[in-house]
């Protein structure tokens, strides 16, 4: 889409006028920019921002009316036939650095009389957040940036959630076994006190009722070696005295 505003010049050969061109981020756009060339081919230039007094600012691309001569970038192209006066400036992959102002300058001999014509250039995003490559360097859209932020967040905190569970989890495993184990220790001691309440008591009584008092083994002992004393041996009639 292109609006032409003609502005008034103070010669007749000279043109001034300002057009808007619009166009969409990777996409080629046509600046257009023709001449006659009933009075002959001439020299051109194609440059950034509005047009000096003479020459090209910026200049991205020239001619000496045949063919290209100077070239500042390969997606600056004249696709038109340049003999027959179509100049127009075609860039290849468009990219919104590229927005701003062109100047088409056709130079004429003489004072003033150059035709020079600026276009305003629009380069609307084509809405999927893609990262577009201009002449001068890189250029990544707002939308790309937060789309890559936001994702790499999200992915964060998944894995943090992920982790803080699988420890959590361990830890009430670890605290279930612990509690485990000491209850079944706890039931077992219970249920040894149940069953033998007195079981030590019961044995140490045992002990001391069923031993003889020691002062009676001794009188055993005294008395079974004083009999061995007093035994006699008689031929076929052993007896004992006391």
């Amino acid at each position: 889409m292109e609006t032409l505003c003609p502005v008034s010049s103070v010669f007749a050969d000279a043109v001034v006028s300002l057009r808007t061109v619009s166009g969409v981020v990777g996409q080629p756009v046509t600046l257009p920019c023709t001449y006659s060339t009933s009075s002959g081919i001439t020299t051109m230039c194609w440059g950034r921002g509005n047009c000096p007094s003479s020459k090209c600012t910026e200049e991205i691309i020239s001619t000496d009316g045949f063919r290209v001569i100077s070239r500042k970038n390969s997606r600056y192209n004249l696709k038109g036939s340049i003999r027959e006066g179509n100049v127009s400036l075609t860039i290849e992959n468009a990219a919104r650095a590229d927005s701003g102002h062109y100047c088409c300058r056709v130079e004429h001999v003489g004072w003033f009389n150059d035709m020079k014509l600026t276009l305003s250039l629009e380069i609307k995003p084509d809405g999927n957040g893609t990262v577009t490559q201009s002449s001068d360097g890189p250029w990544h859209t707002n939308q790309t940036r937060v789309l890559l932020a936001k994702t790499s967040w999200t992915t964060t905190s998944k894995m943090i959630t992920i982790g803080v569970s699988v420890i959590v989890g361990v830890l009430l495993i670890l605290l279930f076994v612990k509690i485990a184990k000491k209850y079944l220790c706890l039931r077992s001691k219970l249920q040894q006190l149940r069953n033998f309440p007195n079981s030590s008591h019961s044995l140490c009584s045992m002990v001391f009722v069923n031993s003889p008092p020691i002062g009676a083994l001794q009188n055993a002992a005294e008395t079974r070696a004083r009999a061995e004393d007093n035994v006699y041996i008689v031929e076929d009639n052993p007896y004992v005295v006391d």
